[in-house]
């Protein structure tokens, strides 16, 4: 069963903050070199000095990015940069966006969600690997901050569409949001504190029998196990309950506003023509990036379909031979083997092109990703459809996980709204 508990946030006072959107910043894992240098110039108080800090020389152990965000935490808090909310809390969070020309709107709430045991009933369900140095990342700064900085994001099925009506019926009439922001992209922010009783604990029993599925934040639930365990064995008198916890988005998979974009991969020392992977795959050249779009487009349900860009050209991949690609995917059921980024990993990366990872950049906008081919950057492109909400769900049901960047949910959650202290 899953479980989840309300908690007394810490987020940027609005006495302090004028411009909220100056202190808040994307997660951790999409930010780059500039952009945190961009970040660190916006605001003094901005957000990346908690979750991305910048490395000094003469760092050391005493002396570096985690310690340093640990007190600025302290520092802010006490400056009242930072407050404490006086009364445990659930906070509805909707996002309104445009994608493809369309205006969305996507509504969840922030909770705190308690971390699955092992040896136990699993309620909670991951379906991407994770890799050991940014948890380790992860984790000296959990050890430094005893806090959450960011929730995790995931989904649950809700289709009579509680979450809707609690939020449409007794959260949007009745409260003024805590946070209303636009951000530098022009996405809509809103954050509610809801902490009503009654309410948190009706939302607390609807949820109780819920599957959950990690959409974001593979890396940050497991570090989370690692600092509950690393806590139990290290300070078993003084070990708080709130360890077994962590901060959590959740999203109805339902809902209208969920979207996935795909994550296509760009490769670097790599050169073949592309009909040596014909055994397997029909190949058709087309005219331009948009009559490819189009056509992936159109076969976006069938199975095993990629896009390639290599030496200005483009082409339609289209696999034709399941029986011969399935022998280079041992494991798993059909609806993994039928995955469009397991066979471009298993069969095209592994067996074909014996591409390792370290070749490989992912990258979410297509035309970014066409003019680091064309600038010489990478050597070829590898185009892909977006992953399915079904899929993802059938194969965390499942037990197996998919390869890292199988997933883009947009728009990214924005860290700085709240802060799960332990």
């Amino acid at each position: 069963m899953a479980k989840i508990e309300s908690f007394n946030s810490i987020h940027y006072s609005p006495d302090a903050i004028d411009e909220v959107a100056k202190v808040l910043c994307p997660p951790y894992d999409i930010i780059d070199a500039k952009e945190q240098e961009e970040l660190y110039q916006r605001h003094p108080y901005n957000y990346i000095r908690l979750i991305l800090g910048k490395d000094f020389a003469g760092d050391a152990e005493v002396e570096n990015k985690y310690k340093r965000a640990s007190g600025y935490i302290e520092e802010w808090l006490r400056r009242s940069i930072l407050i404490q909310e006086a009364q445990p809390g659930i906070y509805f969070y909707e996002q309104v966006f445009t994608l493809e020309g369309k205006r969305k709107t996507r509504l969840g709430f922030m909770a705190l969600m308690r971390l699955d045991e092992e040896g136990q009933n699993k309620t909670i369900y991951p379906h991407e690997h994770t890799h050991q140095a940014p948890k380790e990342d992860r984790f000296k700064l959990m050890k430094c901050v005893e806090a959450n900085l960011s929730p995790i994001f995931t989904i649950f099925s809700d289709p009579e569409k509680f979450t809707h009506g609690i939020f449409e019926k007794k959260v949007k009439p009745a409260l003024k949001p805590l946070f209303d922001v636009t951000d530098w992209m022009g996405i809509e922010h809103r954050l509610w504190s809801v902490n009503e009783k009654a309410l948190t604990e009706e939302i607390k029993e609807f949820m109780k029998d819920k599957d959950i599925f990690i959409a974001d934040g593979h890396h940050r639930y497991e570090v989370a196990k690692w600092f509950r365990d690393y806590k139990r064995q290290n300070s078993q008198a003084a070990f708080k309950d709130s360890y077994n916890y962590i901060m959590t988005f959740f999203t109805p998979l339902e809902d209208e506003g969920l979207c996935v974009l795909p994550t296509h991969r760009l490769i670097k020392n790599v050169h073949f023509n592309p009909e040596s992977l014909s055994s397997c795959f029909l190949i058709k050249e087309m005219e331009s990036k948009e009559a490819l779009v189009k056509e992936m487009e159109e076969k976006k349900d069938e199975v095993g379909v990629f896009g390639l860009y290599q030496n200005n050209k483009f082409y339609l991949l289209k696999i034709s031979e399941k029986r011969e690609c399935n022998r280079f995917i041992q494991e798993g059921p059909k609806e993994y083997k039928n995955l469009d980024v397991v066979i471009l990993h298993k069969v095209i990366f592994d067996n074909f092109l014996k591409i390792q990872l370290s070749q490989i950049q992912y990258e979410v906008n297509l035309d970014t990703a066409v003019a680091s081919v064309d600038q010489k950057v990478h050597d070829c492109l590898f185009i892909l459809n977006p992953t399915k909400i079904e899929q993802i769900k059938s194969i965390a049901l499942g037990g197996e996980v998919m390869p890292q960047k199988s997933t883009y949910f947009y728009p990214k959650l924005m860290s700085g709204f709240l802060i799960h202290k332990f």
